[in-house]
């Protein structure tokens, strides 16, 4: 849960220094540059995302079907869920730094769309039970 929280808590630092702190006026104008940033941010959405949402639902999956040690499971399980949640913090990170540095709204949609998907992803005693099938 307080990796999911951090994801907000790390965006909202970065917003702030790019607002009132040392970052502040900080932007990219060379339109090559945007463009290339721009293609990584909307690359990085596309590809982080639906891994992070549905490989992280068929990892498990693999994982229930097999017969591994409950230690096993638990461990794969927690190294799943922080690659998953690692996955949203950068798409959502990169998407704040994007709105900043490029003056633009596509930072701000990238950043969006990562938020949105992260909630499909809040850590739920009752979400890991289900989805490891221990009860």
């Amino acid at each position: 849960m307080a990796g999911w929280i951090a994801i907000y808590v790390v965006a909202g630092i970065i917003a702030l220094l790019f607002e009132f702190g040392p970052l502040k006026g900080v932007t990219v104008t060379e339109p090559k540059v945007i463009y290339i940033l721009e293609v990584v941010g909307v690359l990085a959405t596309l590809s982080l995302i639906p891994l992070a949402l549905r490989g992280f639902k068929r990892m498990i999956d693999r994982l229930a079907e097999k017969e591994y040690p409950e230690h096993k499971i638990e461990r794969i399980y927690m190294a799943c869920s922080w690659l998953r949640l690692a996955a949203f913090c950068l798409v959502v990170e990169f998407g704040v730094v994007l709105y900043y540095i490029l003056n633009d709204t596509i930072g701000l949609y990238i950043s969006v769309i990562a938020a949105i998907c992260s909630l499909f992803s809040f850590p739920t005693k009752g979400g890991v039970e289900h989805e490891t099938g221990f009860y």
